[in-house]
């Protein structure tokens, strides 16, 4: 969904507009520029008899904190893509005001991925009530 039009008095929707998911423009690019090469840093690795090495304790939590990784998600590539259909309520009916359907960009090839989709999200009706039905007689779901 990408915008909706409510009605002033009701506040009930009345116009909605969906667009495909890389809709939006790409990312402004250097279009393959070079990039400066940065040196690395120089330690010196070397140690004064002067310096005191520093003293940790047990119960110092410096040591024993881990860092955690975030999880990388992958990003959906922008492709400007037109395709798009806006729906309006007209005399109670949700009919097709506009439609655009062709993308510039392959869809999705792999049938099998199409579970990851937002609109593919959520446990049908019939498989709800089947689970229900296995918690309720003390069966492991998972």
């Amino acid at each position: 969904m990408n915008i909706s039009r409510k009605a002033a008095k009701t506040g009930k929707v009345i116009k909605q507009q969906f667009v495909c998911n890389k809709f939006r423009k790409p990312k402004v690019d250097d279009r393959g520029a070079e990039k400066i090469p940065v040196l690395d840093e120089i330690v010196d690795e070397t140690k004064d008899d002067d310096e005191d090495e520093d003293i940790v304790f047990l119960d110092d939590d410096s040591k024993t904190k881990k860092t955690t990784k975030k999880r990388k998600r992958d990003t959906i590539l922008q492709t400007g893509c037109k395709a798009k259909m806006v729906v309006k309520l007209i005399d109670g009916r949700w009919e097709v005001i506009h439609f655009v359907g062709e993308h510039n960009h392959p869809l999705v090839e792999k049938p099998s991925l199409t579970m990851y989709l937002r609109s593919h999200q959520g446990i049908p009706t019939e498989e709800m009530a089947f689970l229900t039905h296995l918690h309720n007689c003390n069966l492991t779901i998972g």
